[in-house]
């Protein structure tokens, strides 16, 4: 037996002392509204947890992301400070070397006092950063201000110092600086320099960059050069078969000079080489190797590498 809906609902509403109320509608409505009913909450619902779910998701992509920034700033941050720690290290070795004196310098980042203390207040990334950004900044300023202009006048005072032999092929010494007994006979005499044997017309290089002071001939050294070269640094080289260089040539190291002869007041072919320091002859072997290097093993220009270098630093950190 089939049922079928009726085609409209009546429904009778009473009051008392008053006309009642009627109300028809078709059964479909109350369907519908009943439907509705229930669908709007849950719709609204799954849509409000579906927004907490975005919501939450795009909060947890955020906090990754700042993380990795935090991360990322921390480490540019720990970069700076180790290399103004290796900075400060090499700056310190060149006060040493160019007789600054660092003890009233402020403390740097390699400082540890022996007593210590205080509360655990760690820095945000960010605070690390520009406290790492400004530390390298006072390295730069410290730098410039009192180390530079000492290093660049040691080095020019390095740069004239004479150093490695005048001959670069095979050579014999045969007399040294100090008292000797001269070759010519009748007693003794003082060296003022060092004669090297080699071949006759072997050239003779200049041991520093400096000027020609001398290119002539003389009775007791013959054909001879003499060139200073600053700082109360001259060279001698005497008794050449032939000269290569004329007074008043600014010349650099290693420069040719003349040639090795038997010339003037001399026994045979030979370089007779003397270093003259503030007018005073000294032992040319203490400079006949070359010095350490300034920078030990970096080029010998502060200017041209040691501030671009924490320029650099600065400039890519911003």
């Amino acid at each position: 037996m089939r049922h079928t809906l009726p085609k409209r609902y009546t429904v009778l509403i009473t009051r008392v002392g008053k006309a009642p109320i009627t109300v028809s509608f078709h059964p479909g409505v109350l369907v519908g509204l009943t439907v509705l009913a229930i669908a709007l909450p849950t719709a609204w619902i799954n849509q409000m947890i579906q927004t907490y779910a975005d919501r939450n998701r795009q909060l947890i992509h955020n906090n990754d992301q700042l993380q990795q920034k935090n991360n990322l700033l921390a480490e540019e941050a720990i970069a700076i400070l180790e290399r103004v720690e290796a900075l400060e290290e090499e700056i310190e070795q060149l006060q040493q070397r160019a007789g600054v004196d660092g003890k009233h310098n402020r403390p740097t980042t390699r400082t540890q006092p022996k007593s210590q203390g205080g509360t655990d207040w760690q820095l945000r990334p960010e605070e690390l950063l520009a406290a790492a950004e400004t530390q390298l900044m006072q390295v730069l300023t410290d730098f410039e201000r009192q180390v530079q202009p000492a290093v660049e006048q040691t080095l020019e005072r390095e740069a004239a110092r004479p150093q490695n032999p005048p001959i670069k092929v095979h050579y014999e010494q045969t007399s040294g600086f100090g008292l000797r007994r001269s070759p010519f006979g009748g007693g003794y005499e003082f060296h003022r320099g060092l004669d090297f044997v080699a071949a006759y017309g072997a050239p003779i290089h200049v041991t520093a960059p400096g000027v020609v002071q001398v290119a002539e001939f003389s009775p007791g050294y013959g054909y001879h050069v003499i060139v200073d070269h600053g700082y109360g640094y001259r060279t001698l080289y005497a008794h050449l078969s032939k000269l290569a260089v004329t007074p008043g040539n600014r010349i650099e190291r290693d420069r040719i000079v003349g040639y090795l002869g038997n010339t003037g007041r001399s026994t045979g072919p030979h370089l007779h080489y003397s270093v003259y320091r503030n007018h005073v002859a000294v032992d040319p072997t203490y400079y006949l190797s070359s010095p350490p290097n300034l920078l030990q093993g970096h080029k010998t220009d502060v200017q041209a590498q040691t501030k671009p270098q924490i320029i650099d630093l600065y400039q890519r950190k911003k």
